[in-house]
């Protein structure tokens, strides 16, 4: 006698063998996975050049709905920020790539703030070398005013209070 066949059992074996191999059932998008994709995307929206995970306006809410879609047709996270990079050019990054002239972006806030920083070091050490000037008057020294007359006598007047 033959044993009662399961048909459903062999559909659940057919199912987790998919599950398992490599390439099977592509799983369905994560809110992490999305929010990951998101994170690295500008929204295009127009509104503040906020990410895709941060903005909420709509338009932002349709991306996140195609990345949704990307990730539930099995690509991963990276796969799909390649994919908006191709189909939307590298603006579409929140972080320009470390390739090409985007290295300029990269150094040049540190290299004018170095040099900013290196120039103002050069005035501030010249201003404390340059010596003061000291205006003195010595007592052989006329004063070429009109008043010298008057500026003799109270030099005068202040050698005789001292004695």
């Amino acid at each position: 006698m033959s044993p009662p066949r399961r048909p459903w059992l062999s559909l659940v074996a057919a199912a987790l063998a998919l599950a398992f191999l490599p390439g099977g059932l592509p799983a369905a998008a994560s809110q992490a996975d999305v929010d990951q994709v998101g994170e690295q995307l500008i929204c295009y929206c127009g509104c503040s050049g906020l990410t895709v995970k941060a903005c909420t306006c709509g338009t932002a809410d349709v991306i996140r709905e195609k990345i949704t879609a990307q990730l539930d047709s099995g690509l991963s996270p990276d796969e799909a920020v390649a994919a908006w990079v191709a189909e939307r050019g590298e603006q579409v990054l929140a972080v320009p790539t470390w390739e090409g002239f985007n290295v300029v972006g990269w150094v040049m806030p540190f290299a004018a703030t170095i040099l900013g920083l290196l120039i103002a070091t050069v005035i501030v050490l010249r201003w404390q070398k340059q010596p003061v000037a000291v205006a003195t008057i010595s007592p052989e020294t006329e004063p070429e005013n009109p008043d010298s007359d008057y500026l003799s006598r109270i030099q005068q007047g202040m050698r005789n209070l001292h004695r």
